[in-house]
């Protein structure tokens, strides 16, 4: 994901950094962007609110979908960056007041509208444990991303290529 690309999209879904949003577009490029910072699935980021979000601790617990195995919410470690964004709704019952199908489609939409090919809003989790796997250690990310199989992790999610390895040893 180029940031060309993510700036084009913000752009078009009217988002302004931060303002709190004011219209589903806006809510929808936040969405994306803390997504881009914290790892976070789309569901996760929509059921943020302030009985699950602690700024201060730079946490949130949510719900995650072997919830119902382990008994217990998922804790997510946010970076300073995704707390910085997360600021301006975080006094609210629920900072995104949009719906996962909504998200869905008008990110499509501004996506098509910009003429961005094969862009998901699913990549922005793939691309933040990209660049947070060049901060920390796979266990770390492991915990960040809340995956217990690290080869999901590595063949899903990392996708670094070995030009962008080999410019940093």
């Amino acid at each position: 994901m180029l940031p060309c690309e993510v700036r084009l999209i913000v752009r078009r879904l009217g988002y302004v950094t931060g303002v709190a949003p004011q219209t589903k577009q806006q809510a929808v490029a936040l969405a994306f962007l803390v997504g881009l910072r914290s790892g976070m699935r789309a569901g996760e980021i929509l059921s943020l609110g302030r009985a699950n979000l602690d700024l201060n601790k730079r946490i949130a617990t949510v719900a995650h979908k072997t919830q119902h195995l382990t008994g217990r919410p998922r804790i997510v470690p946010l970076t300073r960056k995704s707390a910085r964004l997360l600021r301006p709704v975080a006094h609210k019952e629920k900072c995104f007041e949009v719906s996962s199908a909504s998200l869905d489609a008008l990110f499509r939409k501004a996506r098509d509208q910009m003429l961005i090919k094969g862009l998901h809003f699913h990549d922005s989790r793939a691309e933040a444990l990209t660049r947070l796997s060049r901060k920390v250690d796979v266990m770390t990310l492991a915990k960040i991303s809340g995956h217990k199989d690290l080869s999901i992790l590595q063949n899903t999610y990392y996708r670094e290529s070995a030009e962008d390895i080999a410019a940093r040893i």
